[in-house]
């Protein structure tokens, strides 16, 4: 009863998706793909209620080589974001990752939120997939603000406008092993209780992962791990108390046995519940049918996968506030 979908976090994984229907589908289909892929771009990131700055990142579609499957970073486009509701527009400013003396890739921006310089040192393999990195200057995050986006990049311009819909608290979380039919234990699974916001359809992302971090960190935003632990829930067809549901593991590019993805290793299980605009749930839900496809006799027609971004863009530009809860694993019972 409870319908959930799970989102693979890459959407460059669509692209190449599409790349292998063209060679493997017997049935025609109409796929909204750009006039010109190679002039196609991708956008991603997001604007949370977390403190800023936000970070986003605009890449080129198709890969640097298929060795490396390293994405070429955009770095001569205009991003400018307007909270509408605040009358402060933001022109975004490019983050130039460098190496050190030390080993890993340094990001060195301007925290205007704590008012001084800052920095973020990742692993050295992020360096050759981290060009193409913008961060605002001046926007907050705040519930019920709208937010456009503009893109100038060549000649063309791409727009976008998303609201923050409020966060829906979480009211509990436990952690517990489950049965499966198969007679395979899932290994701690979270579940929580929360309330859905009345008259209103709700659209849910959740993210599982075993230690705390910002939704809208440069860490995420480059992360490119085989297991993404997204799902996405609509309350379609869930009363307005939501009690004890088992939260999806996500999607996994290679998982060796079903839900081995929830986190194993730590004592800790923390839960993230993000509210998405309607557009945004619809664009991971197609994203998610598409990788889902594989081309075969009893496989449904894969459909379009399109962005809440005018014109040959490929990502989302997603705005979202969350809550987070965290259950403690008891490795004794």
């Amino acid at each position: 009863m409870n319908r959930f979908q799970c989102f693979n976090h890459s959407i460059r994984l669509v692209v190449l998706f599409f790349c292998l229907l063209f060679l493997s589908c017997e049935e025609a289909f109409d796929v909204d793909m750009p006039d010109n892929l190679a002039n196609g771009i991708v956008f991603q990131g997001v604007i949370s209620n977390d403190s800023p700055p936000y970070f986003f990142q605009l890449t080129k579609p198709a890969a640097i080589s298929a060795a490396t499957r390293y994405y070429e970073g955009i770095e001569d486009a205009l991003i400018v974001i307007e909270d509408v509701t605040a009358g402060i527009k933001d022109t975004l400013t490019l983050i130039v990752p460098q190496t050190g003396e030390y080993s890993g890739t340094y990001f060195y921006y301007y925290n205007y939120h704590k008012k001084k310089e800052d920095e973020v040192i990742l692993s050295d393999n992020v360096f050759p997939k981290s060009r193409g990195v913008y961060a605002t200057t001046k926007i907050y995050g705040i519930e019920g603000h709208t937010y456009t986006l503009d893109i100038y990049y060549k000649g063309e311009h791409h727009t976008a406008t998303e609201t923050m819909i409020p966060k829906t608290p979480i009211i509990d979380l436990k952690v517990q092993e489950f049965d499966l039919d198969n007679g395979k234990p899932i290994p701690w699974a979270p579940i929580i209780s929360f309330v859905n916001q009345p008259d209103v359809d709700n659209y849910y992302l959740f993210y599982i992962e075993q230690y705390s971090f910002p939704v809208a960190s440069i860490g995420k935003l480059l992360d490119t791990r085989e297991q993404w632990a997204y799902s996405i829930l609509s309350d379609k067809f869930l009363g307005d108390e939501v009690v004890d549901l088992l939260v999806s593991e996500g999607e996994s590019v290679k998982r060796l046995y079903p839900q081995s993805g929830y986190p194993v290793s730590a004592d800790t299980i923390f839960v993230t519940l993000q509210s998405l605009s309607k557009a945004c749930y619809d664009i991971y839900d197609k994203a998610i049918e598409q990788m889902r496809t594989d081309g075969g006799a009893y496989s449904p027609t894969p459909t379009s996968v399109k962005s809440n971004i005018s014109g040959n863009v490929w990502g989302m530009f997603r705005v979202s506030a969350y809550s987070k809860k965290y259950g403690l694993i008891d490795r004794k019972k």
